[in-house]
C-alpha cells in the first residue's frame, strides 16, 4: 500500500465538508449531483494517493444503481483507458460467489452443509473425514494451502498433481477449531459442486448466476482476456516454498501476472464490472439467486468451537460462507474483499452498497469504502484507515 499523505487526507475532509453545507440547501436532483461529485473526487483523491492506475466504482441504494464512473488507465503501458465496459479481477470476491452456488444446491435439497466432505468426494483422505462443508466454506477446515503467496500451485506442480499433493499433508488444526484461510477450502468447494451438478463448475455458475443476474461483462479467467485490465503492484514478492520471505517496493508499479487456472474458479476466478456486480447484489436483496433465509446463512459470521468469531483484520472482523463482514453496532457490512485490490460492501440496514474495483495490488479499496458509504449515510464514521 502507498503510503498515506497527511494533505490528501485534508483535502477529503474538506470535500465532505463542502458536500454537506451544499446539500442542505440543494433539491433532490442537485443533491444527487453533489454526491455523485463527491464520490468522484473522494476516487481520484485515493487514486493519487495510493498510486492507483485504474479503478471502477458502482454504488446501489434501495435496490437501484445510483451511481458509475470510471477512473484512470486499465494499462499504463498503452495508456489504455478504464471504460465502463472494462474487466476486472475480483479474485476472492469470487468466494461469495462460490457459497451463493452452495446455497442453491442446499435449497434443492442436494447438500447438506453439516455433512463430512467425504460425503460428495468419496476419494479424499481419511485424514479430512471430519471436515464439513461448511468449515470449507467458512475456513475453519484445517486443510493445507494448495498454492503459494503469488497462487502458484505448491511446489510448482501441475494442478491436479498439486490436489493430489495437498491431500497428503497433515491437516494444520483441528477442524472447527481455528479460522485459517487457504485457498484449499474452496478449490474442494469447488469439486463438490461439480460432482452433485455433474458439469463444470464455471457452467453451473455462469447459468446459475451470471445468465440469471443479467451479467454481460462476467467471465472466468480461464475464458480468455477481453477489455480487461492489467495488473500491478508496487511489491516484488520473494517467495521460498509457499511463504513470502522478503519485499521489495517498487518507485513505479510493475506488471503483475496470476496464474488462475480452472481448479481455482471457486477459489478466485471470477472478473467482472463493478455495473455487472452491482447487478448481482441486486439479483440477491431481490431473492433470485437464492431466498431470504439461504441469504441470512450466507452472511452470518459463523463461530470457532470456543464461541470466538475471527476474520482477516480489525475491520473485515468476521466471515460467514464465503462472506466475510465487518462486524460493528453502528452500520455493520458484508465486506467481500479480494486480491488487495477489489472490495465490495453491502450495508443491509442503510440499504446501501459500495463497489470499487482497481487494478492495483494493495490499493486495499476496504480502507476507503465507508469513507464513499458516509457520503450517503451521514453518521457514518469510517473505521477502515
Amino acid at each position: 500500500m502507498m503510503p498515506r499523505n497527511s494533505a490528501v487526507v485534508g483535502l477529503l475532509v474538506a470535500l465532505c465538508g463542502l458536500f454537506f453545507s451544499a446539500t442542505a440547501r440543494s433539491s433532490p436532483t442537485e443533491e444527487a449531483a453533489d454526491k455523485a461529485r463527491a464520490v468522484s473526487s473522494l476516487i481520484q483523491a485515493e487514486m493519487a494517493a495510493r498510486g492507483i492506475p485504474g479503478a471502477q466504482v458502482a454504488i446501489v441504494q434501495n435496490q437501484n444503481i445510483i451511481f458509475t464512473g470510471a477512473f484512470g488507465l486499465a494499462t499504463l503501458e498503452c495508456a489504455v483507458p478504464v471504460t465502463p465496459q472494462t474487466v476486472f479481477p475480483i479474485n476472492s470476491i469470487s468466494k461469495a460467489l462460490a457459497g451463493v452456488a452452495v446455497m442453491q444446491l442446499v435449497e434443492a435439497g442436494k447438500l447438506d452443509l453439516d455433512a463430512p466432505l467425504k460425503t460428495y468426494l468419496e476419494s479424499l483422505p481419511s485424514a479430512w473425514g471430519a471436515v464439513t462443508v461448511r468449515h470449507a466454506l467458512t475456513h475453519m477446515s484445517g486443510l493445507p494451502e494448495i498454492v503459494d503467496d503469488n497462487l502458484r500451485a505448491i511446489d510448482g506442480a501441475a494442478p491436479e498433481l498439486a490436489w493430489q499433493k495437498v491431500q497428503s499433508r497433515p491437516l494444520d488444526a483441528p477442524p472447527g477449531t481455528r479460522f485459517g484461510y487457504t485457498q484449499t477450502n474452496y478449490v474442494v468447494i469447488g469439486k463438490v459442486i461439480e460432482t452433485l451438478t455433474k458439469r463444470s463448475y464455471a457452467d453451473f455458475v455462469r447459468e446459475r448466476q451470471f445468465m440469471a443476474a443479467g451479467l454481460t461483462r462476467t467471465h472466468f479467467s480461464i475464458d480468455g482476456e477481453p477489455d480487461a485490465a492489467s495488473l500491478y503492484s508496487f511489491l516484488a514478492l520473494q517467495i521460498q516454498g509457499m511463504k513470502t520471505v522478503g519485499v521489495e517496493r517498487s518507485k513505479v508499479p510493475l506488471l503483475r501476472h496470476e496464474p488462475m487456472t480452472a481448479y481455482l474458479d471457486a477459489a478466485g476466478g471470477v472478473k467482472s464490472t463493478a455495473t455487472d456486480l452491482a447487478k448481482w447484489v441486486i439479483a440477491l436483496q431481490r431473492t433470485k439467486l437464492v431466498s431470504a433465509n439461504s441469504l441470512d446463512q450466507l452472511w452470518k459470521p459463523q463461530a470457532q468451537k470456543d464461541g470466538t468469531i475471527r476474520g482477516f483484520n480489525a475491520l473485515v472482523n468476521g466471515y460467514g460462507l464465503g462472506w466475510p463482514s465487518a462486524r460493528r453496532d453502528a452500520h455493520p457490512a458484508l465486506t467481500p474483499v479480494g486480491g488487495a485490490r477489489a472490495a465490495v460492501f453491502i450495508y443491509p440496514r442503510d440499504e446501501l452498497t459500495v463497489l470499487v474495483l482497481t487494478n492495483l495490488m494493495g490499493a486495499s479499496p476496504e480502507r476507503f469504502i465507508d469513507n464513499i458509504a458516509s457520503i450517503y449515510i451521514p453518521d457514518l464514521v469510517p473505521t477502515g484507515r
